[in-house]
């Protein structure tokens, strides 16, 4: 007997270390595919670590290949992967759908499949790529609106001068254009303005003998890395009123061009200055004062009528703009069914914004939405 128990034993299928899907829909179709998230920056390494965490129902080591890819309706953004993976005893090939655009917390296993290894997917940030797109056409869909530059002072003052980030400098360009008549077309925008960084533009000083300290340099020393080189020489003059029209600059103000979309928590701006009378001190550092994002009233939604109860939660990707609302909401994860209500729920939303040196930026934010009883 225990003979026949050990080989009976033998027999089991292995345990999955991961949960197995119930659906045979699940991956195999393209209305069900395994949403691994990440975006198109880290689309290979997330989907071959799902993949490679996969085996067939005895535990069969597989084998798979990327045999292309193909959009995915509604959205007209997703762009699914297929992989054609076998294994051992299988008598065909099975094609498994990965989407790489949006990201369920509950990743699970095929039916038929089992896991050698938990899925251990983290939770992806806000894809860049996305929050590029959303910031400019939040830029040109708030071109007419004067917004303030960034101090450079962490008390919030302009003593040392200003700073101009890109979604600033996005949305006075978009003003310009339109104001010109030839409003900015986001599907086809200029390369100019794809590629636009920020602007620091540091004030002249007065010293105790009334002399007046004219800035000669203007760097970003980064915390960790190399610093951000500057783009072109500095700027002033005829040159500055150029760079940035209409402004209303103090005479002697120079600007620096640099790649950063602004400098960031751990950079310090570093200001040089001429010599003069005012004594050997011809410099300033200014570093950097973040105040992250905050949520304010986040009602829970009630479940939409006929939805069956999820624990799961709705993943929106969205920018905060500098009133703390949430704009250009896209869908990015959990429950398809969900994702409407979900979206307008979040219109209602409010939060604090996130700020640099007082100042409101626009923010990338990854939003979850739970839903209530009905």
């Amino acid at each position: 007997m225990a003979g026949l128990a050990f080989l009976l034993l033998l027999a089991q299928p292995p345990a999955s270390a991961c949960a197995v899907s119930d659906e045979p829909a699940y991956a195999t179709t393209r209305e069900r595919p395994v949403q691994v998230g990440g975006g198109a920056l880290y689309v290979a390494a997330r989907e071959r670590r799902y993949l490679d965490a996969l085996r067939g129902p005895g535990g069969e080591p597989l084998q798979y290949k990327r045999t292309g890819s193909l959009p995915m309706e509604p959205d007209g953004r997703t762009i699914l992967d297929r992989y054609e993976v076998t294994y051992p005893g299988l008598e065909k090939p099975i094609y498994l759908y990965l989407d790489a655009y949006h990201f369920d917390d509950v990743l699970k296993a095929p039916a038929g499949f089992t896991c050698a290894v938990p899925i251990s997917l983290p939770q992806p940030g806000p894809d860049p790529f996305l929050a590029d797109d959303s910031l400019l056409e939040l830029a040109v869909e708030q071109a007419g609106t004067r917004f303030a530059p960034i101090p450079l002072d962490t008390d919030g003052s302009t003593t040392h001068g200003v700073l101009f980030d890109r979604f600033r400098l996005r949305a006075r360009a978009a003003r310009a254009a339109a104001d010109a008549g030839h409003p900015i077309d986001v599907k086809q925008p200029a390369r100019e303005l794809l590629t636009l960084g920020s602007i620091v533009v540091a004030f002249p000083q007065r010293c105790a003998s009334d002399a007046m300290l004219t800035p000669v340099a203007i760097e970003i020393v980064a915390g960790d890395g190399p610093p951000p080189p500057r783009r072109g020489d500095l700027a002033s003059g005829d040159a500055l009123a150029q760079l940035l029209p209409g402004i209303a600059l103090p005479a002697g103000a120079v600007a620096a061009s640099f790649g950063l979309e602004r400098p960031r928590p751990t950079d310090i701006v570093r200001i040089t200055y001429g010599e003069s009378p005012c004594g050997p001190a011809n410099e300033v550092r200014l570093p950097m004062k973040y105040t992250n994002a905050r949520p304010g009233s986040t009602p829970m939604p009630a479940l939409p009528p006929g939805q069956p109860a999820t624990d799961r939660p709705v993943r929106l990707q969205a920018v905060l703009d500098h009133d703390g609302v949430a704009r250009r909401i896209v869908f990015v994860g959990g429950p398809p069914a969900l994702a409407a209500a979900a979206i307008d729920a979040v219109r209602g939303w409010t939060a604090e914004p996130m700020r640099l040196n007082g100042a409101p930026i626009v923010t990338p934010v990854l939003l979850q939405v739970r839903f209530g009883p009905q």
